[in-house]
């Protein structure tokens, strides 16, 4: 293998039967192979430049329950949109009082939790959409059983902590000083070639 190395590219030629490992830390990346550009999506796949936007090669929609290479979990699917919404395999980042959800989420990004560092506190919305769907994205050991209370985003007005659990939210003062599971979650677009 030898390379050289130009104001914008890095050129590798790697002998026959040789094989080469690229890691791209965010979009925007290009791979010329042969001649033919490659480009890095949002989501790190490599896809033939010209085929960004009118892929030919079949980009195939995500499922509910889903579980992806990246190990995680495909929690709604919205096509209208083209978004998709994603938990990790084990759903919650951790736990937390209310007040300090934040810090989960800024320790799953920084820890970078199956190679993301979008992850985000679920939304009231998407935490019902999670308790809907909890049969489907549960981790295997807590399959057949009910959702645990967990935090929603918002508080319902100034005072108290938001929780939800199987369809049913609640919201007492006293409950912000307990620690409840974080769920983090991370958008996305809803078709992949990589499925």
């Amino acid at each position: 293998m030898t390379g050289t190395q130009t104001q914008n590219a890095i050129e590798i030629k790697v002998s026959e039967g040789g094989s080469l490992s690229v890691t791209f830390s965010g979009a925007g990346g290009q791979l010329l192979i042969n001649g033919r550009a490659y480009a890095v999506n949002e989501t790190g796949l490599v896809l033939p430049a010209n085929d960004q936007q009118t892929s030919s090669l079949g980009q195939r929609a995500y499922e509910v329950d889903q579980r992806l290479r990246d190990g995680t979990v495909v929690l709604s699917v919205d096509l209208d949109k083209n978004q998709a919404l994603f938990v990790p395999a084990k759903i919650f980042g951790g736990e937390a009082k209310f007040d300090h959800q934040n810090n989960v989420v800024q320790s799953v990004n920084r820890d970078a939790l199956h190679g993301h560092n979008d992850w985000r506190r679920i939304t009231d919305d998407e935490g019902a959409t999670l308790s809907k769907n909890w049969g489907k994205v549960a981790p295997a050991e807590l399959q057949g059983r009910a959702a645990p209370w967990f935090w929603l985003a918002s508080p319902d007005g100034t005072n108290f902590g938001r929780v939800r659990r199987g369809g049913e939210a609640d919201w007492l003062y006293y409950y912000r000083d307990y620690s409840y599971p974080v769920p983090v979650v991370r958008s996305g677009p809803a078709r992949s070639l990589d499925i």
